[in-house]
């Protein structure tokens, strides 16, 4: 676990495979959700609890005890004698933590896709971005009641990236095979609100990148491709452009990433041409 520096605050070492990817984790380590590709492996006090769920992509702990995994479908094909595997449509599968039991599943109308989830930050739901990489991206809102789940595909051939704070907003990024248009979702109501258009800033075609964050209600960090980091107000005003080259380097450094870290604070993975770095930059008030 790091700190707004990523300074390591938190360790916890765990019993698992090498190949073992981390999927989600309590801020205080008491409950860690690994996959090892052939099942996704609950961990906490109380010792490992196995879910026959494989290759899962995702998992979202939600109040009440529950937890959300996103999973393709594994289809086992053959072709001129030789067997190999397929990703079909995707399966999103609300366990018990408690008992491992499977209390419900929903599937996402998508083939040979990746997803990511974005927790909402106070209401329990999940929305999850199924990436099927040029063939664009499918949004869906997953919420819960009780032991069941229902979906809900609210937008197309974008990518969600993160909640405002208060909740009220969903930031969604364009897909790189499609439209170069931000745009802000009313939330729960999935209505648009705001949007930016590349031709706004008299920028070329394809300018955002595919990471834009809130740093906090007000203020909305977006990625270009060869412009940096844009500022953005709540209502996805342009405020400024952010470099952050170095006074020293005569060179522009490149920012491979950049995520929203607390309120007005983010973390930038910086390209020089040699070597990266993880950096961490704090925004100040614009009449500092």
């Amino acid at each position: 676990m790091l700190d707004e520096q990523l300074q390591p605050i938190r360790r916890l070492d765990l019993d698992v495979p090498p190949t073992a990817k981390l999927l989600a984790a309590t801020p205080d380590l008491a409950t860690v959700v690994v996959t090892d590709t052939r099942s996704v492996i609950v961990i906490t006090a109380g010792g490992p609890i196995a879910l026959d769920v494989a290759a899962a992509d995702s998992a979202t702990l939600l109040p009440g005890g529950r937890l959300l995994v996103t999973a393709p479908m594994i289809e086992r094909q053959e072709h001129q004698g030789r067997e190999y595997d397929t990703r079909g449509e995707h399966l999103v599968v609300l366990v018990d933590l408690g008992t491992g039991r499977i209390l419900d599943q929903a599937v996402l109308d998508v083939a040979d896709a990746g997803v990511i989830a974005v927790p909402h930050p106070h209401d329990g739901s999940v929305v999850l971005d199924a990436g099927m990489g040029q063939d664009g991206s499918a949004i869906y809102a997953a919420r819960v009641a009780g032991d069941r789940i229902t979906v809900e595909l609210i937008a197309e051939d974008v990518v969600s990236t993160s909640f405002a704070p208060s909740g009220d907003r969903l930031l969604l990024m364009p897909h790189p095979s499609f439209d170069d248009e931000i745009s802000l979702l009313e939330w729960p109501s999935g209505r648009t609100v705001a949007r930016l258009h590349a031709d706004d800033l008299a920028l070329e075609e394809f300018a955002f990148d595919l990471y834009g964050c809130f740093l906090s209600d007000k203020r909305i960090l977006v990625q270009t491709s060869e412009h940096g980091l844009l500022l953005c107000s709540g209502e996805l005003r342009p405020v400024a452009w952010i470099s952050l080259n170095p006074p020293s380097q005569s060179g522009d450094v490149e920012v491979s990433m950049a995520l929203g870290v607390t309120e007005d604070v983010f973390a930038a993975d910086l390209w020089d041409g040699e070597s990266s770095s993880a950096t961490v930059w704090r925004i100040p008030p614009l009449d500092a």
